[in-house]
């Protein structure tokens, strides 16, 4: 069983030092890093005009059945009727759409952090 656990370890080890898995450090010290002032959920404000607007942003994007699932599964937060919107989409058009709803629906302005994904190979 020792064997069998380090071998599983070893293969993980060597997957992760190969590149097969993705390293998102730099994108998760931006999040944690408090000197930004990036909008992120622990700091967004629960005021109900923002949760309502949240909302709203979440429904119109999760409507829109031609945007991918990354597209459907953006972080938005709003804080004082600021939309910030991160994460990764498939193509620029689909990060424009999503500005586009989130200023449609209730957002004062957008900080439009989306990504690009690269191409899956």
């Amino acid at each position: 069983m020792k064997c069998l656990t380090f071998a599983l370890g070893l293969a993980l080890s060597v997957g992760l030092a190969f590149g097969q898995a993705p390293d998102n450090t730099k994108t998760n010290k931006r999040d944690r890093d408090p000197s930004a002032q990036q909008s992120t959920p622990q700091n967004a404000t629960a005021s109900k005009g923002d949760l309502d607007t949240l909302k709203n942003i979440r429904k119109a994007i999760t409507s829109e059945k031609d945007l991918s699932t990354y597209a459907h599964n953006v972080k938005i937060t709003v804080k004082d009727g600021v939309a910030t919107l991160r994460g990764p989409v498939r193509t620029a058009a689909e990060r424009d759409r999503i500005g586009d709803l989130a200023k449609q629906n209730g957002a004062t302005s957008v900080v439009n952090d989306l990504e690009i994904a690269p191409d899956k190979k």
